[in-house]
């Protein structure tokens, strides 16, 4: 194990990064403005040193892929023009061997032939894709089952064809997108902290959301889900499922690391239930020859990195860590505006790129992640904490309404007596449905628009829509139970719209690749068919999960409590100059934009230095990077426009 503290030595520009695809079919571009057009569309995707293009563009489409050589293909026959980008696995032996042979894009387009959209079903692993069929005028875009790839799309002003890109960046270069702000975006981005499918921070932009695919034909494209989650229990005995659990994972761990060199694969390390069995299943299948990376802070509330040593010598791993300073913070705030097309608020993406960095300048290329165990094994406090509340209704509905809270409601002084007051919020949450009552202590519910945001832009925003968002995903499980309703609601939203992307980028920016071996689509189907009982065992949080891995994690991680992997951003805010200046200057900045009420944003640092740290100091974080978003997105791209 080895500490280090400053930044890593590495040359981050060596080594490509995340790839992307953009095009489109029917819009009024002609024939020879196509290649200007998909040109500045591609310089629109992700920008990573090294990276390459492969382009298809013709009379009335275009098609083009740019990233990482590995990592995209293009193939067009003459009928058919496709394109994929990511990790594509085929399940059809004969489709991956046309793929080793010929490039991933032959196999989608000979999959198109064979099967039409039904060849969706054939591909597995981390992938966005498009197919037009020039003869037929049609066109088929889709992004993989987790939604680890993203994809957008958008109608031209015309009415005719379909724009689609990896990032709002290409489809904005489209010049028949016009790229109006959506004020809508920006409450559910302050909401959540991230831009929520299926929007985007422009109205005129869609998101796929994860198993989706759209079907452009004759003039109507239209979206449709090809494949969702089946929540169906499987009855076996608890022993039986867990051995199988097992093995699942362990076929998981050999595709994520089937052809890859150990010596070049690490893990991510943090201590937790997840990166300790993605980690002890790497050092299995390696013969105990990889390496594992660990972020710390110099703050215990913020710091596990002892229970990740506790992994790293149980399995026999070499554990290498790194410890994030405030100029560490401050180096990184302004590339994560520069990676995301959208903004992005999670500070534990700071954690995420300084440990794929130290993982890169050590020899890795591919680093390994646990992403997913908690979404899909019951592992959030908030799943338990839905038991307690749905307890309130076994009580007899003329016992609830009839005695309990006419008197507990109306007691005089209620408010200001401690067990009445608890018992008072008690009831309130209970009878709020589910997913809304996820949420019930967000902010965002306790103000009024006009207090947070200017009035022309207040009247744009619904302040339900979130719980919109929220429904739909949480009635769309199929589930018969809450528990798996949850867990299918943070597939598609906690996973998708946050963390994947946090992991995603991060990683590309410091020039390494990355796999999730629980996001694998056996485990996560397996996963489902656990009995939500099991899973959770009363308010024991990943109770089968730590059953099946019993004998495998070391006894000290099973047992700990849950931690985050939060960034100690406020509590450093009040001490630190540098990132005071920078924190300020850009809230400074968004002041000017007209979106936000001045005392807002003045409130916001008052009540942080006041000594509210923790909740203030991470909306600080919020709308700094907001702003960061404007300067490098929007501002940048009217400096262009007007040149």
């Amino acid at each position: 194990m080895r500490r280090k503290t400053g930044a890593p030595d590495m040359d981050e520009r060596s080594t490509p990064g995340m790839s992307g695809l953009c095009g489109w079919l029917g819009s009024a571009v002609g024939e020879g403005d196509a290649k200007g057009v998909l040109t500045a569309m591609t310089d629109g995707l992700y920008d990573f040193p090294g990276s390459q293009t492969q382009a298809d563009y013709g009379a009335g489409y275009g098609l083009s892929a740019k990233g990482n050589r590995a990592c995209i293909s293009v193939f067009d026959d003459g009928s058919i023009a496709a394109a994929i980008e990511g990790y594509p696995r085929w399940l059809d032996a004969e489709l991956g061997a046309l793929a080793d042979r010929e490039g991933n894009a032959a196999a989608l387009a000979a999959a198109y032939k064979r099967l039409g959209r039904d060849a969706l079903q054939q591909v597995m692993g981390g992938w966005a894709l498009a197919i037009i069929d020039k003869e037929r005028q049609t066109a088929l875009i889709a992004i993989d089952r987790l939604g680890i790839r993203p994809l957008c799309f958008a109608r031209p002003g015309s009415g005719r064809g379909v724009v689609f890109g990896t990032t709002t960046d290409s489809i904005m270069a489209h010049p028949e997108i016009t790229g109006s702000l959506s004020h809508q975006a920006i409450f559910d981005y302050m909401f959540f902290t991230r831009s929520p499918a299926p929007g985007t921070i422009f109205q005129e932009v869609t998101k796929l959301l994860p198993g989706q695919c759209l079907w452009y034909e004759n003039g109507e494209a239209k979206t449709s889900t090809y494949w969702r989650v089946d929540y169906s229990d499987d009855h076996r005995s608890q022993d039986e499922l867990s051995e199988e659990l097992m093995a699942v994972m362990r076929r998981a761990m050999a595709r994520a690391t089937t052809g890859r060199d150990f010596e070049t694969t690490g893990s991510f390390l943090s201590g937790g239930i997840d990166s300790s069995t993605v980690t002890g299943l790497l050092a299995e299948q390696s013969g105990r020859t990889s390496k594992s990376f660990g972020v710390g802070f110099d703050s215990v509330e913020h710091n596990e990195m002892g229970y990740a040593r506790i992994t790293a010598k149980h399995y026999g791993v070499e554990h290498l860590e790194y410890y994030v300073t405030p100029a560490d913070i401050v180096d990184f705030i302004p590339k994560i505006a520069d990676i995301y097309d959208e903004p992005y608020g999670n500070s534990s993406a700071v954690a995420a790129y300084y440990c794929a960095k130290m993982a890169r300048g050590h020899g890795i290329g591919l680093l390994l992640a646990g992403d997913g165990g908690d979404e899909l094994f019951a592992g959030n406090e908030r799943y338990a904490d839905q038991k307690i509340f749905e307890a309130y209704g076994y009580i007899p509905r003329w016992l609830r309404s009839g005695v309990l809270e006419p008197i507990l409601m109306n007691l005089p002084g209620g408010d200001r007596v401690m067990p009445l007051r608890k018992a008072r919020s008690y009831i309130r949450r209970a009878k709020v449905p589910l997913p809304d009552r996820l949420e019930s202590y967000n902010y965002y519910n306790e103000v009024a628009l006009t207090d947070c945001f200017m009035p022309a832009v207040a009247d744009n925003i619904d302040q339900q829509n979130p719980y919109h968002l929220l429904r739909m995903h949480y009635d769309d499980s199929g589930a018969a139970s809450s528990l798996d309703s949850m867990l299918y609601l943070d597939v598609r939203t906690t996973l998708a719209d946050d963390d994947l992307r946090k992991v995603e980028q991060t990683t590309a920016l410091a020039g390494i690749a990355v796999r999730y071996p629980l996001l694998d689509e056996e485990v996560l189907s397996f996963s489902a068919k656990i009995p939500p009982a099991m899973k959770l065992e009363g308010r024991k949080l990943r109770s089968f999960f730590k059953y099946a891995v019993r004998n495998f994690l070391p006894p000290e991680t099973l047992t700990k409590s849950k931690h985050g992997f939060g960034l100690p951003f406020g509590l450093w805010l009040k001490t630190d100059p540098g990132m005071q200046a920078l924190a300020y200057d850009n809230l400074a900045s968004l002041k000017k934009r007209d979106i936000f009420q001045p005392a807002f944003l003045d409130s916001a640092i008052e009540t942080h230095r006041s000594g509210h740290s923790s909740f203030h100091g991470e909306l600080i974080w919020v709308l700094m990077l907001l702003e960061l978003w404007f300067q490098k997105h929007q501002d940048r791209s009217r400096v262009a426009s007007a040149a």
